[in-house]
């Protein structure tokens, strides 16, 4: 079976509008244009529609407009990170979102919307208005794909769809709902959703991937095509759909089936999760995974190690810096703060032997911090922070694990249910995860053997009780859990405490210096519609009421 993220060869539409005009001969109007490549003759060459198919994965491939994307916002605008860089006004249009009073001609937010309708819905939409299950089309080799696997196929694009257009309603609130490849006349007609047309949208195309019976589980999903949906992957999605518009109930439903299909398990080792491909990004606790290979100069790697990383000596672009707001929140034995935050003086040992001294002074780090989640260490970077394996988790079992959780305690169903969920977690990282970097030749971070939490101590000072106050503890626990995975904003926006958390922390040393939160008010989100697009289609799409 071929892997939908390893595929290289990309469809390519290709368009000529070159003319030869010789004398005042105008046969050349009745020719058919040279070089051109129209839909039908497309779609009848060998393994279109999976190239096709492809395209509506390949944007989460994009250096800039995905992937350090997921961070700049996911982390980068709340208490967690800070932008970092070479200098203050280095990425300053992060630090205008993260202030609270961006303008409509943001930069940030401009490429953002422009990536997720131009690049990844708009690769959906063409799928979803050429492929059909009765299209006539060919695998590699000549054969004909099944109905059951166009099926298939229609569904994942489906489930990217809603992927994508998620993004774009955390984000904007209200976004124009795009579901098909529009002509140059229909553009001038794009207007605003409503917050509920855009929910009822998003949900019913995780619908339709979902009511697919040739979508598989990912019990079946060969190693081979990990990276693909499964019904357990967009299940999950769905939940954390509906927790952020606040349906608990519908969200609980879709995490217990994910839950009992005993297709995941956690880790033993916390580390072990973003310092290994086979045992991490390839272990039953990653529910939806982008996966890269491991062959450097050939698959280009991810720009994240590159841009949050240390600058100097280790090599990065300086991005990505941890607050010591989210340092603090970690409890004393807690493992997952050494295996989630570099610091400066941390030492690693090159490939050649020599020591990797982290000095993280001298440009735009007021925590001297960074993102250990994101740091190769050196076998696994045998030529540079941008050759590595390194990716990220869409969703990992561990989350869907405290949303459940989370379902159960808003909704005031099975409070021991909830807290034994919980302890799943808190066990995992205070007892059985490894309590220093074991790939680090010294970490500031690294606890010591009379730190090691054992399980008595465990029982007697970290386990969640019913009688604890579940949702502080629920809340606590996703954030040092996920910390530094791209999953603040999100938390921070449903649970409707966005504007408080960042007015605090813009009144810490660490917002006062950087800004984060100074300006944030009510008015503040949604963020604003880029203006340009609205420019674009003459006033039809109009702006966010609180700009």
């Amino acid at each position: 079976m071929k892997s939908i993220i390893n595929k290289r060869t990309l469809f390519v539409w290709m368009a000529s509008a070159s003319f030869l005009l010789i004398g005042c001969n105008s046969d050349f109007l009745d020719r058919p244009t040279l070089g051109a490549l129209d839909e039908t003759t497309y779609l009848s060459t060998e393994d279109a529609g999976y190239k096709l198919l492809v395209n509506c994965y390949q944007p989460i491939l994009n250096h800039w407009d995905y992937q350090t994307m997921k961070f700049d916002l996911g982390d980068q605008l709340t208490d967690d990170c800070a932008k970092g860089g070479s200098d203050a006004g280095d990425r300053v249009v992060i630090t205008e979102v993260t202030r609270g009073n961006p303008t409509a001609t943001s930069g940030l937010l401009t490429q953002f919307w422009d990536h997720r309708y131009k690049q990844a819905i708009s690769a959906c939409n063409v799928f979803l208005s050429l492929i059909t299950p009765e299209a006539n089309l060919i695998k590699a080799g000549g054969a004909l794909v099944s109905a059951e696997e166009k099926k298939r196929w229609i569904a994942e694009a489906y489930f990217m769809r809603a992927f994508y257009y998620f993004d774009l309603a955390m984000i904007f609130v209200n976004v124009p709902i795009i579901d098909r490849p529009l002509s140059a006349v229909e553009k001038g007609d794009i207007t605003k959703a409503s917050k509920e047309e855009v929910m009822n949208f998003i949900l019913s195309d995780l619908e339709k991937a979902l009511s697919e019976p040739n979508l598989p589980g990912a019990a079946s999903l060969p190693a081979s095509e990990i990276g693909r949906i499964t019904k357990e992957a967009a299940l999950a999605f769905r939940a954390r759909v509906n927790m952020f518009y606040g349906n608990y109930e519908a969200a609980k439903t879709d995490l217990k089936t994910v839950v009992e299909s005993n297709c995941y398990e956690l880790t033993d080792d916390y580390e072990i999760l973003f310092n290994s491909a086979p045992n991490g990004y390839l272990s039953k606790e990653a529910v939806f995974v982008t996966l890269r290979s491991y062959i450097p100069n050939y698959t280009g790697g991810s720009v994240c190690p590159q841009m949050n990383l240390g600058r100097a000596g280790v090599g990065g672009w300086g991005g990505e810096c941890p607050t010591q707001d989210l340092v603090s929140e970690y409890e004393t034995g807690d493992p997952r703060l050494v295996h989630t935050v570099l610091s400066s003086g941390d030492i690693f040992v090159k490939s050649d032997g020599t020591d990797e001294v982290h000095d993280y002074s001298g440009y735009d780090n007021f925590s001297l911090q960074h993102s250990r989640k994101q740091y190769p260490d050196w076998s696994r970077r045998p030529l540079d922070l941008m050759n590595t394996d390194w990716t990220f988790y869409h969703i990992r079992y561990a989350d869907v694990l405290l949303m459940y959780a989370e379902c159960l305690i808003e909704t005031g169903d099975d409070k021991q249910k909830a807290a034994d969920l919980i302890n799943q977690i808190r066990h995992r990282a205070f007892v059985t995860s490894s309590p220093t970097d074991s790939y680090a030749k010294y970490r500031k971070f690294n606890l010591t053997e009379e730190q090691r939490v054992t399980e008595d101590v465990f029982n007697s000072r970290y386990r969640v009780k019913v009688s604890d106050d579940l949702r502080e503890a629920l809340r606590h626990e996703r954030r040092v859990e996920l910390g530094g995975e791209g999953m603040r904003l999100y938390d921070l926006l449903r649970w409707g405490i966005f504007v408080p958390t960042m007015q605090a922390f813009g009144k810490t040393p660490e917002g006062v210096y950087s800004g984060a939160g100074t300006h944030v008010t009510d008015n503040t989100y949604p963020y604003p519609i880029p203006q340009n697009e609205i420019d674009y289609v003459g006033g039809a799409l109009t702006q966010n009421d609180n700009y």
